[in-house]
């Protein structure tokens, strides 16, 4: 499995009006949902919009490193109102990707692997510009493949391969002149493709298309408002334009929007699903609906789950004035809510957050600064108390580490840590940025181990069964590779064969 610098776990929207006049409402719309969308990338922000002008029809792309404000230059009014204007439009697409682990990246070099991709042609039909969340597990691959064929690649970005992937196919099923079934050309891109995608992109001749992978590893959903349609990783990015009703891009559907409308087509089937379980334990906001299960009620019952088989309920139970129940902020206070109210004992937020960025899936010295300023604590809260903390997840143990040292700081008694995530063994390969053995902590070591490491008293993970029941999906309908080692794809699977043999 080849080395790779950066993998995809970002968000992407699109915008497309009901009618053909350019409007500042593309943008803007673009800027709120990517807003909505900032707490899945930090590291770069980008835009790209279809218009119609005195010039003719094209696409025009602006990108930055940093959060959308700086994209959209919100600290300066002046130069907001041209990137506003500059950005005008009929239909466009947002991107915000995340800082993840891999070589030190300068900024020219990150700008570059910025999002959206342009792929420039002379027939508007064949220029395009593409955003992507997700990751290809049979990346390697194709990579090979395109540089067998001639193909030059001036990244290690999935993106740059399902660019020129999707052009080369729309180039073979172009008759002369004549403009080839998107849907058709879409379906061949997917067939080849083994991982988790959510793909938008913006045509030059004003058509929007939207495809996710036939397991519908990542969230995607669409909907309508009043003049326009929308798509994006998130509901709570439709809901910030005023769409309240929304619906999932179902997994392996193609869907294309433009002035006359919206169309979609099954394009591959599937026996099973794999819906990433790790969006709904960490990565997608409280407040989201994905696929059609709030992300709060989630998360809630897995801390009610935890707190009914906690092996220490008992103990606990008995002396509950003297414990308080913290949650890790803000991915963790849902379960806490569900731990505490199953628990009775009381819920304290001792800790605060101060530092918006994420740290897990950033490289190692970039997580120390982060940890260093992230949380905040309420002294006074927990000085004397003993602490049942909960955690979304450990991953590499880091975060918790830093958490418990400051609870005993502070005059904590004893702090017994308590995971909503089932113990994390397996590398991913389908997005969320932990692809090798050797960093995840419950790799090679027992729980009594990982406690001491931490400093905690005890640790308690979720079970694999409770997780399953916490979602409202069935097991077959979850990708659990992370936590039990069963890749749902031929490419998952062998590479982690190919890193097991490493090690």
């Amino acid at each position: 499995m080849e080395e790779r610098e950066c993998s995809e776990e970002c968000g992407i929207a699109g915008v497309c009006l009901k009618g053909k006049r350019t409007s500042s409402f593309v943008p803007e719309s673009l800027r709120d949902m990517l807003v909505q969308l900032q707490h899945r990338g930090q590291l770069s922000a980008g835009a790209a919009v279809y218009h119609t002008g005195r010039k003719g029809k094209r696409i025009k792309i602006l990108k930055e490193i940093g959060a959308v404000g700086d994209l959209y230059r919100e600290r300066r009014d002046n130069e907001s109102q041209e990137v506003m204007s500059y950005l005008r439009g009929v239909s466009g697409i947002g991107h915000v990707r995340y800082a993840t682990s891999g070589a030190t990246r300068s900024y020219l070099d990150s700008l570059e692997e910025a999002q959206p991709f342009l792929r420039d042609h002379g027939r508007p039909w064949k220029r395009f510009a593409i955003a992507f969340n997700g990751n290809l597990a049979n990346y390697s691959y194709l990579r090979r493949r395109m540089l067998r064929e001639g193909y030059i690649l001036d990244t290690k970005v999935d993106t740059e391969i399902l660019m020129n992937l999707f052009a080369l196919n729309l180039n073979l099923a172009s008759i002369g002149r004549r403009k080839p079934d998107l849907f058709e050309v879409a379906g061949k891109v997917m067939r080849e493709l083994d991982g988790a995608y959510s793909v938008v992109m913006q045509f030059g001749d004003g058509d929007l298309l939207a495809f996710r992978d036939h397991l519908g590893f990542k969230p995607f959903v669409w909907g309508a408002g009043k003049g326009f349609f929308a798509v994006a990783s998130e509901s709570v990015a439709l809901e910030k334009i005023g769409i309240n009703r929304f619906f999932p891009i179902q997994p392996g559907n193609c869907m294309i929007f433009n002035k006359e409308g919206v169309k979609e087509r099954k394009i591959i089937s599937a026996r099973r699903k794999a819906h990433c379980h790790f969006e709904r334990v960490y990565f997608a906001r409280a407040d989201s609906i994905v696929d059609g299960v709030s992300i709060d009620d989630t998360r809630r019952n897995l801390g009610t789950r935890l707190a009914k088989e906690d092996p220490l309920r008992k103990r606990f139970a008995r002396h509950s004035e003297e414990y308080c129940v913290v949650p890790v902020p803000d991915t963790a206070i849902p379960a806490a809510e569900g731990y505490s109210r199953e628990s009775g004992i009381a819920l304290s937020l001792a800790l605060t957050k101060s530092d918006r960025k994420r740290g897990f899936i950033n490289k190692s010295k970039e997580r120390e600064r982060i940890m260093s300023r992230k949380y905040g604590l309420i002294k006074n809260r927990v000085r004397g108390k003993k602490i049942i903390l909960i955690e979304d997840s450990v991953v590499r143990g880091e975060t918790s580490k830093r958490v418990v040292r400051d609870l005993r700081d502070a005059g904590v008694l004893e702090v017994h840590l308590r995971s909503t995530e089932p113990p994390i063994k397996h590398p991913c390969f389908y997005g969320i940025d932990f692809p090798s053995y050797n960093e995840l902590i419950a790799t090679d070591h027992s729980n009594l181990e990982i406690a001491r490491r931490i400093g905690a008293d005890s640790i308690h993970y979720q079970k694999i069964e409770g997780l399953v029941a916490s979602t409202g999906f069935k097991k077959e309908e979850l990708c659990l590779a992370c936590v039990n080692g069963e890749y749902p794809t031929l490419a998952g699977e062998k590479n982690s064969r190919e890193l097991r043999e490493k090690r």
